[in-house]
Formats: structure tokens, C-alpha cells, sequence
């Protein structure tokens, strides 16, 4: 019995110790959902002016564009299988009309429009990119206003030099 007693206490405090390493982290993950008037402003070369603009790519194909909120800094993402090397640029000029026609053109996938959220729900950003097969964005808040975004959190493997 007393062994019986040991194995549940061993078996309980390991659940709970599954369950807060769980919990903590998806605290950090945000989420992007899908928003067609996102997709329009882009398109219309339309921004937020309190929003740093970024976008990933190699040479003239981008991967995508994000506007991330002034009091959150992007940081570069890299490991053996994603990566992006966001580069950013003044969105006022003609550079964001520019990605967002080459993105049209030169993408075979159709892009869309996304509105980035921390994890309390609470919009940080907007994205345009394409939608990859059945690949999601990956959100991550690290350090208070640190923020990675990749695009495609299958093989965004695609920085500009």
C-alpha cells in the first residue's frame, strides 16, 4: 500500500510538473489571425504610422512585410530550420509599394493580410504574407518588447543579405 501511495505522489507531482512547464510556454506565444482588411491596406499601400515596418525576403521576392507596434523591437530569428532576417524600411515612401507588387507578382501562392496579437489578444502588429500549405505563423513575445515573427514556421529560410 505504501508503495502504491509513493508511485501516485511520484505520478501526481510529475503531471504537475508537465503541466506548469505547459502553461508556460504558451504564455509567451502570440497568434496571427487572418484579416481581409489587413490584406487591403497593404494592397493599397496604406500603414500605421505608429508602427515599425520590416519586411524578409531574398533579393527581389520578399517572404513578408510586418508592422510591429513602436514600444516592441523584432528581433531576427534563427535555428537549424527557420529564419528571417527582418530588414526595416520607412513605409512612406515608395519601398512598401514596392514589396507589396513583387509579393503579387513574383509569389505563386496568393498573399493575405494578418493581424499579429501578443497573447492576451491585444494587437502588436500586421503582416502580409502568403499562406503556405498548412503552415502558421509562429508569435513569440520574448523579454517584455522583444518580438519574433516568422512567417511561416515550416522553412522561412529566406533573409535579405
Amino acid at each position: 500500500m505504501k508503495r502504491l501511495f509513493i508511485l501516485f505522489f511520484l505520478l501526481f507531482s510529475f503531471s504537475l510538473f508537465m503541466l506548469s512547464c505547459a502553461s508556460n510556454r504558451t504564455r509567451n506565444n502570440g497568434s496571427s489571425v487572418q484579416d481581409d482588411d489587413i490584406k487591403t491596406m497593404f494592397e493599397t499601400y496604406e500603414y500605421v504610422s505608429n508602427y515599425n515596418y520590416f519586411y524578409t525576403g531574398y533579393g527581389n521576392d520578399p517572404e513578408a512585410i510586418v508592422g510591429i507596434k513602436k514600444d516592441y523591437e523584432l528581433v531576427k530569428v534563427s535555428g537549424r530550420v527557420n529564419v528571417t532576417n527582418w530588414q526595416q524600411f520607412e513605409p512612406g515612401g515608395d519601398k512598401l509599394e514596392e514589396l507589396v507588387e513583387a509579393m503579387k507578382i513574383l509569389e505563386r501562392r496568393q498573399p493575405y493580410g494578418y493581424i499579429i496579437n501578443a497573447f492576451g489578444g491585444d494587437q502588436v502588429g500586421v503582416m502580409y504574407t502568403t499562406s503556405w500549405g498548412g503552415y502558421r505563423s509562429e508569435i513569440r513575445l520574448k523579454d517584455g518588447s522583444l518580438i519574433s515573427v516568422t512567417p511561416h514556421n515550416d522553412n522561412s529560410q529566406y533573409a535579405p543579405p
